[in-house]
């Protein structure tokens, strides 16, 4: 590439020069050219050239630049590392490529962080955290604990305390020191239903060599919470047993035990009791969330207990974090597994320089078109640290589309892509090999289109093309890609919510398109509709509260609950949007308001899923939570 940019000179670069000259070293190393020095590992040479070590190790450019005696040495003996992994960092010096397997991820990362290498360290250890299963977990997080490697070591033991009755049967986990052993029993987040399950990996641990181990046990027992076991299971199983009977200090902890319960407000014993319960015990609680949309109040609650009325912050995506100014996703796919996974896909980013400016409450988004960039992004949630993981892309981007789940593959209809084209493309998304595929296209072109599985079936409902609305309704075989055309919505509609109900699809709200002015406006519907799957047939159902539209509708302990967008217009220049929860009263036919103005934000998209609430941050509401 050349740069004419003035007269008398030119500025030249050549793009492939790195690439061609790294190509040139190596064949030089191949050929044992100009080497000049050599590195010898166990009982192999490796014959190199200290400017491409130094270059890619700190370890290996002191050694060499400095008064060091290696520095004036040709052959130079390595230690405390193996040859294969020295020849493979050699090999990563001339090629920047490295094959990181099972079999020798351990030693490469050894051998990195001995020449202090990060790119192949972090590469190691990002393995490493792929490959954790209830067998090697224990020995990967003290593996990690050597070598530095925090973030593997975090996830190692994470690993532990989220699987935690399967590794306590392991053969690693026999193999714990007294130490390292009460450090995990003392952890609150332990995935366990009952403290019986510690106290019997601790007896565990300790009969695998009873001579040996019979004296940490006044140690261990405090870390069981015995406040959490019934004091028939103490009595039958701890009490009783012989390793306890012979140890004074487990003795004296159930004598204050007993203390403890007859007067816990004035116990003043040695011992200090636990009460808190751990992980696996506090069942995640069933909420509806508020993935994305559009609100000037950062930021907003996007997480509701319908049936404690609590509400909460989820994280924001990873892009929106790391942006300043006013930033949104408006008009992205949610979608949440049968195992309660929960993935949200696309969507349109808004990105504005300061919080003054943003659309007017009559108009959408026209007017800013041209900062709006609509993705193909896909994320997971992980409840674990309330964020949003990066997975594989869409093929396309698109908002204003629908997601549903089928057999571990997630599936993406209609939507609008780039330049606000719709599309009838299908993608399909595996779960397990984390990729995407195009597997066929749509009988026709849908936007804000509604989809709900049953049976291994997707239904298709709804949705609208340019200013017409449709009473579409689809059913999709994945296994056979095939369509079914199915009798139509009595209303047509579109950003509406639709949820399974035994064998019925109940659908309701939404927006239809209103010629009766000289300008053609979107009303929206308080209408309920209901599809009987067997007998092809709709039915009327009791109308919601209000007209409410991006509607989710949603299936929570057996109650049926819908959430939406409404609006009123207080004035011939602004629109007032709230937010509004509805539960059906099945026996007497009729929707109960229980949020009439819940938050602010719009064009989100609504479903339901269990969380565990308390690694989020509550919201606190004086008419609630007083």
């Amino acid at each position: 590439m050349a740069d004419c940019g003035g007269a008398g000179k030119m500025q030249f670069e050549n793009d492939d020069h790195t690439s061609a000259l790294l190509e040139e070293m190596k064949y030089l190393y191949d050929n044992n050219l100009l080497t000049d020095v050599t590195l010898r590992v166990e009982q192999l040479e490796f014959c190199c050239h200290r400017n491409m070590l130094a270059a890619t190790s700190p370890y290996f450019k002191a050694m060499f630049t400095t008064r060091l005696t290696e520095s004036k040495m040709d052959s130079i003996n390595l230690y405390e590392v193996d040859a294969w992994s020295v020849k493979q960092v050699i090999e990563y010096a001339y090629t920047g490529k490295l094959e990181i397997t099972k079999h020798n991820a351990q030693n490469l990362l050894a051998a990195a962080s001995l020449f202090q290498i990060s790119p192949i360290h972090s590469a190691c250890a990002k393995f490493m955290e792929t490959q954790l299963d209830a067998h090697n977990c224990i020995g990967i997080q003290m593996f990690a604990h050597v070598h530095s490697c925090e973030e593997l070591r975090l996830k190692a033991m994470e690993y532990v305390e989220k699987n935690f009755y399967d590794v306590c049967h392991t053969e690693e986990f026999l193999s714990l020191t007294a130490d390292r052993l009460a450090e995990i029993v003392a952890s609150d987040e332990l995935n366990v239903e009952c403290e019986e399950v510690v106290f019997e990996a601790i007896l565990r641990w300790v009969r695998h060599s009873e001579a040996e181990r019979h004296k940490y046990l006044g140690d261990l027992l405090p870390n069981v919470r015995l406040c959490l076991l019934n004091m028939k299971y103490i009595n039958d199983n701890i009490r009783q047993n012989q390793l306890v009977k012979r140890c004074p200090r487990c003795l004296r902890l159930l004598r204050n035990l007993e203390e403890f319960e007859r007067n816990p407000d004035h116990y003043k014993g040695e011992h200090r009791f636990n009460i808190s319960l751990r992980s696996g015990m506090i069942k995640p609680e069933h909420c509806l969330l508020f993935i994305g949309g559009v609100d000037q109040n950062r930021p907003s609650i996007n997480c509701y207990n319908p049936l404690t009325r609590e509400t909460f912050f989820m994280a924001d995506f990873p892009e929106m974090e790391n942006r300043s100014g006013y930033y949104s996703v408006e008009d992205p796919a949610c979608v949440v597994t049968e195992d309660n996974l929960i993935f949200v896909a696309g969507g349109n980013y808004l990105y504005r320089d300061n919080w003054g400016e943003t659309p007017s409450d009559e108009e959408s988004i026209e007017e800013f078109e041209e900062e709006d960039v609509v993705r193909k992004d896909f994320y997971q949630y992980d409840n674990d640290h309330n964020m949003w993981v990066h997975r594989a892309p869409m093929l396309f981007p698109k908002s204003n589309f629908t997601l549903a789940y089928a057999d571990q593959k997630i599936y993406c209809f209609g939507g609008l892509t780039v330049n606000q084209h719709p599309t009838e493309i299908i993608e399909c998304y595996d779960i397990i090999k984390n990729r995407w595929n195009y597997v066929g296209m749509m009988p026709t072109t849908l936007v804000d289109l509604t989809s709900v599985t049953h049976n291994g079936k997707i239904y298709i409902l709804g949705g609208r093309t340019g200013v017409g609305a449709h009473n579409v309704v689809m059913r999709y075989d994945p296994k056979k890609a095939e369509w079914t055309p199915l009798a139509g919505m009595p209303t047509p509609r579109f950003k509406f919510g639709a949820c399974v109900v035994g064998d019925e699809i109940y659908v309701a709200g939404g927006q239809i398109y209103s010629h009766s002015s000289h300008t053609i406006t979107r009303e929206a519907l308080k209408s309920v509709e209901i599809y009987n799957m067997e007998e092809n047939q709709w039915r009327q159902g009791p109308e919601l509260n209000e007209d409410m539209y991006n509607c989710g509708l949603a299936l929570i302990n057996s109650n049926l609950y819908a959430c939406g967008t409404t609006e009123y217009q207080r004035s011939p220049f602004r629109i007032y949007r709230y937010n509004t929860v509805c539960r059906l009263d099945m026996v007497k036919n009729r929707w109960d308001q229980i949020e009439s103005d819940l938050c602010d934000i719009h064009d989100f998209s609504c479903v339901a899923a269990r969380l565990h609430t308390r690694k989020l941050s509550q919201v606190f509401r004086p008419e609630v939570d007083t």
